[in-house]
């Protein structure tokens, strides 16, 4: 029997509910995956607890990696025993489920399913925000706010592989030595009274090129002080809250804001493969180090929402059936 975890009203983990499902032999364009590894988002929580509003009941999740079944009609270029991943089709908390081909991706043989399971996601956003919203050179000073998170981790890694100097905060000692391990120099405490100073100090007084603002309201304040003139802050998290942002400052230091959506960049088939081309090369070359996994059950997603919660995780989180 297979299982899958929904919600039937939102609120605090414990709305989350595994449950028994069927899974029926797939349709046009769709193939039955059996998923081995499930990839945990902070957008997840968001679905969940009612920050964004969904029709009940929900099936959560939005990526995962696993082994094709069965295929249905009119699919061309999957068979039985391909390995696949996928970064965004709702439902992905579930052990077996059917699903659009248009959505997967086929695996390198040496990127594992939990690898996948564990970046996919989050990596495309990451290519996202260092190739396309600000193209990341050599030679720029980049201020990372949530270095040590998901996607944070994965930004710091990419823009020093591309020979950017790196700043990085984070919020605890624990977390700055998962981030100087991958090799970036400058961590610093994001609740440091002296932060903006430091990372002047750091830049040589100008100020850093870009900013990614992977925080929210705590350290948006930070974020403008530390960017030059002419910089681009880019604003994709809001995890301790919207913060207030005043655009006519901004444009008076011709800052470029933008708060960007991987959708607006992965669109079409065409995008995708270039995508997850470019973040299977950064793996393959090793770019973010050995992937930081926490893994839990399935049938333990309520725990894994918890620790989100808690803060108690860094890197990347999987369910495994």
């Amino acid at each position: 029997m297979a299982h899958r975890v929904r919600i039937y009203e939102q609120g605090a983990p414990s709305v989350l509910r595994y449950e028994e499902t069927s899974v029926g032999e797939p349709g046009p364009q769709q193939v039955r995956l059996k998923q081995e590894a499930v990839g945990v988002n902070f957008v997840d929580t968001m679905f969940r607890d009612g920050k964004i509003n969904v029709s009940l009941p929900f099936a959560l999740g939005v990526e995962a990696a696993g082994i094709v079944e069965a295929v249905g009609e009119d699919v061309a270029d999957l068979k039985p025993g391909d390995r696949v991943a996928y970064w965004f089709s709702l439902g992905s908390y579930a052990d077996i489920r059917l699903v659009d081909v248009s959505a997967l991706v086929k695996l390198p043989a040496d990127i594992s399913t939990e690898q996948a399971a564990a970046v996919f996601a989050k990596g495309l956003t990451a290519w996202m925000l260092v190739k396309r919203v600000h193209v990341v050179r050599s030679g720029e000073f980049v201020l990372v706010q949530a270095a040590a998170g998901g996607v944070g981790s994965l930004v710091a890694s990419w823009a020093r592989a591309l020979g950017a100097t790196v700043i990085a905060t984070v919020g605890s000692p624990a977390k700055a030595d998962s981030v100087r391990q991958r090799g970036i120099e400058s961590v610093l405490h994001a609740g440091d009274p002296d932060l903006v100073t430091k990372i002047r100090t750091i830049t040589g007084g100008k100020g850093v090129d870009v900013v990614y603002e992977l925080v929210g309201a705590a350290t948006f304040s930070a974020s403008v002080s530390a960017l030059r003139d002419g910089g681009d802050l880019i604003h994709l998290g809001n995890a301790s809250g919207s913060p207030s942002v005043d655009k006519e400052a901004l444009a008076a230091r011709s800052i470029h804001y933008v708060q960007p959506s991987t959708g607006q960049f992965v669109k079409d088939r065409g995008s995708l493969e270039e995508s997850s081309a470019e973040l299977f090369a950064a793996l393959q070359d090793d770019v973010f180090g050995e992937i930081a996994i926490t893994r839990y059950l399935l049938r333990d997603v309520a725990q894994a929402h918890e620790d989100i919660a808690a803060r108690r995780i860094s890197g990347a989180i999987i369910l495994t059936p």
